[in-house]
């Protein structure tokens, strides 16, 4: 048992020395079928990926999810729309393709917080351009989806490393 913990032990060492904790914000502006009662989205998460061998970083990440209500106007009647608001819980997977430019994405499930919201599979594709020694701006496509609904958003990121 001792020998079990020890490499355990020394997996975890292995991995931490490699690995990166990271806080990223977000904005957006929404498309699909929420941009008739959104005007804007805002996120932000906070994540801890590590480095293969390879160009590969794999991680985890939570965070938070905010379409912010718009008012529309309905037979003559104008309607101010709620928020809608998730909780991301996503694995993560990048790809370095060069010292500066990275490819990857997100995906797991978000849980809906405000009333009558289910939640939904999320989803996050980006590419990354790194502009310091642990800062990134990344171009993403944002959404979440459940029984052909779509929530989605188009924005750009800034990712501050906390090493």
């Amino acid at each position: 048992m001792k020998k079990v913990i020890l490499v355990f032990a020394l997996v975890l060492s292995s991995l931490a020395a490699n690995a990166q904790f990271s806080v990223s914000v977000n904005a957006g502006l929404p498309v699909s079928d929420v941009e008739e009662y959104s005007s804007f989205a805002l996120s932000g998460d906070v994540g801890y990926s590590f480095a293969t061998e390879s160009n590969l970083m794999l991680g985890v990440s939570a965070g938070f999810l905010n379409y912010f209500g718009k008012d529309y106007e309905v037979l003559g009647t104008t309607i101010e729309a709620e928020s809608i608001q998730y909780i991301p819980l996503a694995g993560s997977l990048m790809y370095r393709l060069t010292d500066s430019f990275s490819v990857g994405s997100k995906a797991g499930y978000a849980i809906g917080v405000d009333d009558d919201n289910d939640g939904g599979f999320y989803y996050k594709p980006m590419l990354s351009y790194v502009v310091g020694n642990a800062t990134s701006l990344s171009l993403f496509y944002e959404g979440v989806t459940n029984d052909g609904l779509n929530v989605n958003n188009v924005g750009l990121g800034f990712t501050f490393g906390l090493n």
